[in-house]
């Protein structure tokens, strides 16, 4: 049987509504903040092996690039936690509609953004 179908490989033309986008956006941090978390565990690890690793630890957080790796392990951790809390909303029948999605992934973004940038200011 031959398929007259169209084909449309390239991912990046087709457009996503927001619910997915943010879908995607949660696994994603999910996997980000499986391998993230291991640093943010051996920097506890240290500051915790001695009063020296403490020290270490403090001076590492001086870095720019250290504290914009803890960062973005936290800004994955609350987008994560955020959206996590919307999809158990919606495992109760809370905004199960397209309307009510839409308006769900919103307030995900719009929390995540506001907690991502305080915790900004706190790292600084």
């Amino acid at each position: 049987m031959k398929d007259n179908r169209p084909k449309n490989l390239d991912l990046f033309t087709i457009k996503y509504p927001l619910p997915a986008i943010t879908s995607l956006m949660h696994r994603l941090s999910g996997a980000f903040i499986f391998f993230g978390v291991a640093v943010l565990l051996y920097l506890l690890e240290l500051s915790l092996q001695s009063e020296s690793g403490f020290a270490l630890v403090l001076q590492l957080m001086d870095n720019l690039l250290v504290k914009l790796l803890v960062w973005a392990v936290v800004a994955g951790l609350l987008y994560h936690l955020i959206a996590g809390i919307k999809h158990l909303l919606m495992d109760l029948g809370i905004g199960e509609t397209m309307k009510g999605g839409v308006i769900g992934a919103s307030l995900t973004l719009l929390l995540s953004a506001c907690a991502i940038v305080i915790s900004g200011v706190w790292i600084w």
